[in-house]
């Protein structure tokens, strides 16, 4: 079943079904305002932190679902029937009443028809302003004059997000509304024991505001809710201040309009004093031009972002994806981290480290300069040590005043992927300067970037367990299996293992002779070790509980096998061979469906304290066998080193979004963007049903899978590598890339269809003997032709 469609042309997805599973939402805002809408126009908006700046409220699991948010009502003063411009909240019935929602690129639209009246309201948050500009167009279609009143709705958060959902008898009496009569501005404060504390305001740009209110408990009247507020019902705000209690912005505007006409009003909601900044900007944007010149400046800033990469397949869905949804939800993860959702509250404020370090692979080729300065924050949460902070803010960063962790909190894992995100940046940029640059540890002392990176390898290299493995410490990636006291991980094993890869070859890059063998004979025997205590015959195991059991092998009680220590025996570069191929083979048998592959299979059953929190989920949830998504981007990358393409690309394909689109109702969350998990095989009512969307790793590594093994255009350190795994149906596929600020056009032919070998590669007509293409060689502009052959 279809709830909407793809426009690729304006680059939105549009919804016609209002109904939708879940709430499908997008993302305004690129800098310090966020805000989050649905498809219903609810949601929440923030100002620096999600935790501590929150501005709007937004009920999280509640019942009705998908509320509050940013609401728009029409009343008909004479015959008193009155509707919300976006279906929610008033939900007329769908027979009379048509709406469409269009999510585009830092933007969203509600349309709708009513009653012979069709109305808009376009919400978008300038780039560089902490604000959000509703525009909203009404017009008459009938043949009579209207007489109408507008009202607008929206909650303020009591500004520190955990507080307000929590502590009442504190919360409710802290809030300090006013009204700004010379200039019709609500004015809205609060006075907490927090480091952001900055004012709020709403107004009307373009109208004269007939009546407010800004106590919610009035507008709304008791027992009402949003969906018939008592202010509209009788026809005029109340003039209510809220000192205390429940804050709102709610206004009214009422005019007339003739058949045929159109009445054009704009609304603000932004940081800042109501007499001061409030005022400001309601002068600057009663002039329509400056709105357009804002949403201009939105457009530029996101057609810019995506100009860097795009992709020409034979597979649509991959197109859109790759081109549009999948590089717009890398800049979201980038930019959010996992704080704020429809499903995070935002009570984890800041960064996550190992969500951003592999954050930065997404976008690293079209904002380098802002990657660079978060790998900086990322490195400067690492201890001398050479372990790492699970998860910090960098907002409010002083050296040695964080909340170290203590020793059993911290993770095999974090660390390791400074190796994975610096070098992709230096091989991406070619910047080089950055290993030189001196960073603060988080609590003690400081080093080059490059001495930061052999910190983290000798931290790992001195925590290995009595099998030669990584310890588990207080988790790997999957932080439900219990591998402390002793416990050992294959998979942290293999990240270590493609850690000292790509330290290796950085080293032998820069001539640094002396470290690549040192750490040659790390990664020996890691190897030895690997073969000697993770192969399980068809399979290779997930590691050692602390008691010396094996996990994820035939000698296990209920689950057997785990995706990720197969997928990485491959990635890692250990397993490039028949071992590596018999277990992806046993992923194909054991664990692939038509959604994706399962983490594990069996699902447990029954709770093991030994094995950990994974066991007290449902078969099929989350981490118990769930098709977590992420997980598959590397069975993608595994498939296309072993140079199968079919079967890398119908892992690609089995859990893309795109794909759902037809199916919605069993995917239930958005078709446009990558969700966290979908639900196994093993569950016994929701196989296929998607949950956790948006804030995901599996964004990231989708696109990175997608582009630089699928389509194989890949960066290193002399240039740029032509290494495409294809479905071998394929006629070819073009691809357009900048690097290191040159463009490249490149044309792929598959003329034996093949999935992998590349036969000829020609720039600007120049034959080059591989399939690296020196950066020295490239122009401003270039062509490149690619054969594929054997």
């Amino acid at each position: 079943m279809k709830f909407g469609y793809f426009d690729p042309k304006n680059k939105e997805y549009v919804i016609t079904n209002p109904k939708t599973p879940t709430s499908w939402v997008n993302y305004l805002g690129t800098a310090d305002y966020c805000l989050i809408i649905s498809n219903n126009a609810s949601g929440y908006s923030f100002y620096k932190s999600p935790k501590l700046g929150r501005v709007t409220r937004f009920r999280f699991n509640s019942i009705p679902m998908d509320r509050p948010g940013r609401y728009v009502y029409i009343k008909d003063e004479k015959t008193k029937d009155f509707w919300s411009i976006s279906w929610q909240p008033v939900a007329k019935s769908l027979e009379s009443f048509k709406s469409i929602c269009r999510h585009g690129l830092g933007y969203s639209i509600f349309e709708s028809s009513y009653d012979s009246i069709t109305s808009s309201l376009k919400i978008f948050v300038p780039i560089d302003k902490p604000i959000e500009i509703w525009e909203v167009r009404v017009k008459n279609e009938s043949n009579e004059v209207k007489e109408l009143s507008l009202f607008t709705y929206t909650e303020f958060c009591l500004w520190n997000s955990m507080l307000d959902m929590m502590d009442f008898q504190y919360i409710l009496y802290t809030c300090r509304m006013g009204y700004n009569h010379e200039d019709e501005i609500i004015d809205y404060s609060i006075k907490l024991w927090s480091p952001y504390e900055p004012k709020a305001f709403f107004t009307c740009t373009n109208k004269k505001i007939e009546s407010f209110d800004t106590d919610r408990d009035v507008f709304i009247g008791a027992y009402n809710d949003e969906s018939r507020p008592e202010a509209i019902v009788q026809g005029k705000c109340f003039g209510s201040i809220a000192i205390g209690g429940n804050p709102c912005a709610a206004t009214q505007v009422k005019f007339s309009l003739l058949p045929g006409q159109e009445e054009y009003i704009v609304f603000i909601l932004g940081i800042g004093d109501a007499y001061k900044e409030g005022k400001e900007y309601k002068k600057l944007f009663a002039d329509k031009e400056n709105i357009q010149k804002e949403f201009e400046k939105v457009q530029n800033y996101w057609a810019e972002r995506l100009s860097k990469l795009s992709c020409s397949t034979p597979n649509e869905n991959m197109n859109l994806m790759i081109n549009i949804w999948n590089q717009y939800q890398c800049h979201t993860t980038f930019n959010w981290s996992r704080s704020a959702s429809f499903i995070e509250a935002g009570g984890r404020d800041g960064l996550g480290f190992r969500d951003s370090c592999q954050d930065i692979l997404g976008v690293v080729h079209s904002i380098p300069q802002e990657v660079r300065k978060r790998l900086i924050e990322l490195l400067k949460a690492q201890l001398s040590e050479g372990y790492a902070m699970h998860h910090f803010q960098p907002l409010t960063w002083t050296q040695g005043e964080h909340n170290i962790p203590p020793r059993d909190r911290i993770y095999s894992d974090d660390h390791l992927w400074l190796l994975i995100s610096v070098p992709h940046y230096i091989k991406e940029t070619g910047d080089f300067s950055i290993l030189d640059e001196v960073v603060e540890y988080a609590d003690e002392g400081s080093a080059t970037v490059f001495e930061h990176l052999k910190a983290a390898l000798e931290f790992s290299w001195n925590h290995r367990g009595k099998h030669g493995l990584l310890l588990g410490l207080a988790a790997d990636w999957n932080d439900c299996i219990n591998l402390r006291n002793g416990g050992e991980s294959t998979w942290s094993t293999q990240l270590y293992f493609k850690a000292l890869t790509e330290f290796i070859e950085l080293c032998e890059y820069l001539g640094k002779t002396e470290d690549a063998e040192k750490y040659k004979q790390y990664r020996d025997e890691i190897r030895k070790a690997l073969e000697e205590y993770t192969w399980d015959g068809e399979w290779f195991v997930r590691g050692y509980l602390a008691s010396g059991k094996k996990l994820g092998s035939k000698e296990s009680e209920q689950t057997k096998i785990f995706l990720n220590s197969q997928s990485w025996s491959v990635f890692s570069g250990a397993f490039v061979d028949e071992k590596g191929k018999t277990a992806m083979d046993s992923v194909k048998k054991y664990l692939a469906t038509e959604h994706g592959c399962v983490k594990n299979w069996p699902a447990y059953v029954d709770y093991i304290i030994e094995v950990g929190a994974v066991t007290s989920f449902p078969p099929g949830l989350k981490e118990n066998a769930a098709i977590f998504c992420h997980a598959n981007t590397w069975v993608i990358i595994a498939e296309a080193i072993l140079g199968r393409g079919e079967y890398a690309f119908e892992y690609y394909m089995s859990f893309l979004p795109a794909n759902k689109n037809d199916i919605a109702e069993i995917y239930t969350a958005e078709p446009y963007v990558y969700s966290q998990f979908i639900t196994g095989k093993e569950h016994p009512y929701y196989f296929g049903r998607a949950r956790n969307p948006w804030l995901t790793g599996t964004a990231t590594w989708a696109f990175t899978a997608a582009t630089q093994y699928i389509l194989g255009v890949r960066p290193h350190y002399k240039g740029l590598i032509i290494d495409p795994c294809i479905p071998s149906g394929w006629d070819g596929f073009e691809f357009e890339r900048v690097f290191r600020g040159r463009k490249l056009s490149i044309k792929v032919s598959n003329p034996d269809h093949i999935s992998k070998g590349v036969k000829k590669i020609s720039v600007n007509g120049k034959e080059i003997v591989g399939n690296l293409i020196p950066v020295e060689m490239l122009d401003e502009e270039n062509v490149v032709e690619v054969v594929m052959g054997k």
